[in-house]
């Protein structure tokens, strides 16, 4: 069964484009007339009506591009900043096409040549891959303009970046002197502090060497603070056996005397030598003692008093210390900052002499006058005309057999009606009139 349907559906399918063959072959005038008009009229338009467009190309080589926008630091680097003021700008390849293809300079062409407008949408320019090359094409009906605004157009474009860099580089070295005269006048104003502030009456330099005196006289003291402490000790020592050799020796010792009186030895009592020796000894050791006990008490008192002095001129001098630091930092911050702009002023000067559009923008090849246009292309044209006829007298053809529902043939009567033919009354013509008409 399957089989059958196949086979019903193959030959409805012929069956189709037999009917679309019979149709086609029906309207082949129509077909043909349609074909034919559209290949005449696009030959006369490509041949008599539409203007020839001429090409004329230059070839640009950039010197100075760079793969990304360079951008300033955020950090507020004095350094940075003064650096990218002074640099040649130095741009994309995107951003020269784009200042290439921009209104300043499609006006300076129009100027330069005396356009009755601009030129921007008769040109078009594109970065060849993976080089430094800039193709510029200009479009136009007379190939001697199109080359004139080819070449123009490059000059122009070298021309507008000098002027560019010019104006930036004034604007730069115009930027840095002016800071450099806000910079001595700060410069001045900082010296002129520091230089007041040396000259105060206890300057850092004052502080500074009463603080090496202080300082020596507290050693030397020390020294002698030590030295009397050790001489105390040992006159304490020395004191401490005199008093115990003292309590062991006799005040008064018993003797044996002759009294002339009696005329007899009696025995008596004296003053121990030895005791009133050790006793004179004390006295002297307990002066001494006294004597260096105080000497210590004075060195004592002396090193404190030192101390506080020092811990006071350390105090003192650390605060000018630092107001001087702070002061000379800035006096030298500034004199770094006047030589800087000093130095880039002098290089922006020099940059501003350079002619940037000549130096980062090569014109390779200048643009030619083409002795044949690239449009109107008549062959292709004309090509395209006859497949667009052929499929619209085609489309024609089909649109026309399907609106026509009238009878012509014993096929439409089977086609449209589903009904049997019994027979054809055949066309008479006027001879087939006359015969008829003499039997």
């Amino acid at each position: 069964m399957n089989n059958q349907n196949g086979v019903m559906d193959t030959e409805e399918q012929v069956i189709d484009l037999r009917v679309y063959l019979k149709i086609l072959r029906k309207r082949r005038m129509l077909i043909t007339l349609v074909t034919v008009l559209s290949v005449i009229t696009s030959g006369i338009l490509s041949f008599f009506v539409l203007p020839p467009v001429y090409e004329s190309k230059t070839l640009l080589l950039i010197t100075q591009a760079t793969d990304k926008q360079q951008t300033v630091s955020g950090q507020g680097d004095l350094n940075s900043l003064v650096n990218s003021m002074s640099r040649i700008p130095v741009m994309t390849m995107n951003t020269y096409v784009g200042e290439l293809k921009s209104e300043a300079v499609m006006q300076r062409v129009k100027n330069k040549l005396q356009l009755s407008s601009s030129p921007g949408s008769q040109i078009k320019a594109t970065v060849a891959k993976d080089s430094n090359l800039v193709e510029v094409t200009v479009s136009n009906n007379d190939p001697q303009l199109a080359a004139d605004i080819a070449n123009t157009l490059s000059s122009e474009f070298l021309e507008l970046i000098s002027e560019k860099n010019q104006e930036q580089m004034e604007r730069s070295v115009k930027f840095m002197q002016d800071q450099r005269g806000v910079t001595e006048k700060e410069l001045e104003k900082a010296t002129e502090e520091l230089k007041s502030f040396d000259s105060q009456p206890r300057g850092v330099t004052f502080l500074q060497q009463e603080l090496t005196a202080k300082s020596q006289d507290l050693n030397k003291y020390q020294s002698e603070l030590t030295r009397a402490e050790v001489e105390l000790q040992q006159l304490e020592a020395a004191k401490a056996r005199l008093e115990e050799s003292l309590i062991t020796t006799p005040q008064v010792i018993s003797v044996q005397k002759y009294d002339q009186t009696q005329g007899k030895v009696v025995a008596s009592e004296e003053i121990n030598p030895a005791y009133t020796s050790l006793v004179e000894k004390l006295n002297d050791k307990s002066a001494a003692l006294a004597e260096k006990e105080a000497q210590v008490a004075g060195t004592r008192g002396v090193r404190m008093t030192l101390n506080v002095q020092i811990d006071q001129l350390q105090a003192e001098l650390t605060g000018k210390k630092t107001m001087q630091d702070r002061l000379m930092s800035e006096a030298k911050r500034l004199d770094d900052t006047r030589k800087l702009l000093a130095d880039k002023s002098t290089q922006t000067q020099i940059a501003r002499s350079i002619d940037l559009g000549n130096t980062s923008v090569v014109v390779m090849s200048p643009a030619m006058a083409s002795s044949s246009p690239v449009k109107p292309k008549k062959s292709m044209n004309m090509a395209i005309a006859l497949i667009l006829g052929l499929m619209a007298s085609v489309a024609l053809a089909l649109v026309l057999e399907f609106l026509d529902n009238t009878i012509k043939t014993p096929e439409d009567v089977a086609q449209h009606l589903d009904l049997p033919v019994l027979g054809l009354i055949p066309r008479a013509d006027s001879r087939s009139r006359t015969y008829y008409g003499s039997s």
